[in-house]
């Protein structure tokens, strides 16, 4: 099984302290910064929440911490019973830098949803599971708002469709759960005032409560006190998680897909009262195609958009909105099946690849200051950054790598109007990317290996 490390930890002064002493109960997470733009967690908050981690017998996961100032930071696990002292651990960064934290080497007993507290900013957080023949993962969530929306999920036949819902806080959590589907609304009566209790979280199995559903795109209300959502979405082997989001007339996605292996869809779902026409533009290496489709977005029915056909190999989206939807993309490959020759009915061997899927949340705008933590953190995956710029400039951009020492930064050109491939080979010295362009672009990062693929969002570093 496939164990995901930290840089290496041994070399260096930085301590994960797994006998801390436990915090004092009480105050929870305190989220003190501004609210901004909605799809992408702002740098300079001091708490992150990690809704999907996962720790024990079948799994391992990873929390990737990256920041361009000295800072320190306490992660915590809250327990699994009620009342249950929380595991914890510490990390600290003596300048700009990033550190990968196998959360085995804290605690170890299956479902461990996290928060991590900085002292100072900026910084910023994502996680990573990895299982035997799986890989998943997502940027990490800085802001806490009353209703999320969650597109993008499907309990079709292959598909296993699970709503966790995280409470990081001490003090009960009461929500609700709302879905729509290609019928329109589902029925949830049973996750109507649900409660979370506090520093505890809730799996929901959506396959058994709303069965072979084609598109569903869900909406997490909380009445009192605040949950963190995210969606997980497993195939026959490999799954894909993502947070959830708030809706925007504009969307940037760096990574729609990475090859011509994966099937690319877009996901949109609009709550609004009015019908929504979405025009997708595509980039790609060679440049752009402006105006590649357009589609309707019907009020509470979500439309799934196959982008197959647009593009034969890596390809990033922008989605411009007549009223503001909610948007996923993901990107899905054919489970290998096996196939009668000719010769006497044999069959034929897969190639074993499986059937890898990954889906991530886009930003709802460009910008100059990018942190990507976790980069390079599968020490057997192909890692890439997508460097995605849609402006009318060209952009030079500085890629920092970010580790427990000084890395030697290097400068990439993006044409206006383009996409391009940063391929990374595996360094255990690197966890991380900060990366800087001279005009506003949007980037992200992936990872791949045989069996598994995963696309992570990178965060914003101010306007």
């Amino acid at each position: 099984m496939r164990r995901i490390f930290g840089l290496v930890i041994t070399a260096v002064a930085v301590v994960v302290a797994t006998t801390l002493p436990q915090p004092a109960a009480g105050p929870g997470p305190d989220f003190t910064g501004p609210e901004i733009r909605e799809s992408v967690a702002a740098a300079t908050a001091s708490v992150w929440y990690c809704p999907w981690v996962v720790s024990g017998a079948l799994s391992d996961s990873a929390v990737m911490l990256a920041a361009t100032a000295p800072v320190n930071a306490e992660l915590t696990f809250p327990g699994v019973i009620t009342g249950e002292p929380a595991d914890t651990g510490a990390v600290g960064l003596d300048a700009v830098g990033a550190v990968v934290v196998a959360v085995g080497d804290i605690v170890r007993r299956g479902d461990t949803p996290a928060f991590i507290e900085f002292d100072t900013g900026p910084a910023a957080a994502a996680a990573v599971v990895t299982g035997e023949a799986s890989l998943s993962g997502d940027e990490c969530v800085a802001r806490i708002p009353k209703v999320w929306e969650l597109p993008g999920g499907t309990t079709r036949e292959g598909r296993t469709l699970t709503l966790r819902l995280f409470n990081p806080f001490p003090e009960l959590a009461k929500a609700s759960v709302n879905g729509i589907s290609e019928s329109g609304e589902t029925g949830l009566a049973d996750l109507q005032n649900l409660d979370v209790e506090g520093r505890r979280w809730v799996d929901v199995n959506l396959n058994e409560l709303i069965p072979l559903l084609d598109d569903i795109a869900l909406t997490v209300t909380t009445s009192e006190g605040f949950v963190i959502p995210a969606l997980i979405l497993a195939g026959s082997s490999d799954e894909a998680s993502w947070p959830g989001t708030s809706p925007s007339t504009r969307w940037e996605f760096p990574v729609a897909t990475v090859s011509a292996v994966y099937a690319p869809s877009l996901v949109l779902a609009n709550t609004t009262n009015t019908d929504a026409t979405a025009t997708i533009d595509i980039y790609t290496g060679d440049g752009v195609v402006l105006d590649a489709r357009e589609v309707d977005v019907i009020a509470g029915i979500p439309r799934r958009v196959d982008l197959s056909d647009l593009s034969d190999g890596a390809m990033g989206i922008r989605v411009r909105s007549t009223v503001p939807v909610s948007a996923v993309v993901l990107a899905e490959e054919a489970p290998t099946v096996e196939q009668p020759t000719e010769q006497d009915g044999q069959v034929a061997e897969g190639d074993g690849t499986g059937d890898r899927i990954a889906g991530t949340v886009g930003a709802t705008a460009p910008a100059t200051r990018w942190l990507l933590p976790g980069l390079e953190a599968v020490p057997d995956a192909n890692s890439e950054i997508w460097l995605l710029n849609t402006g009318s400039d060209s952009a030079t951009v500085t890629l920092q790598p970010l580790g427990l020492k000084s890395l030697t930064p290097f400068k990439e050109v993006v044409p206006s109007g383009s996409l391009l491939e940063v391929p990374l080979g595996y360094d255990a010295t690197v966890g991380g990317y900060f990366v800087e362009s001279t005009t506003p672009i949007s980037v992200a990062w992936s990872a791949e290996t045989d069996t598994g693929l995963m696309f992570v969002a990178g965060t914003v570093v101010g306007e």
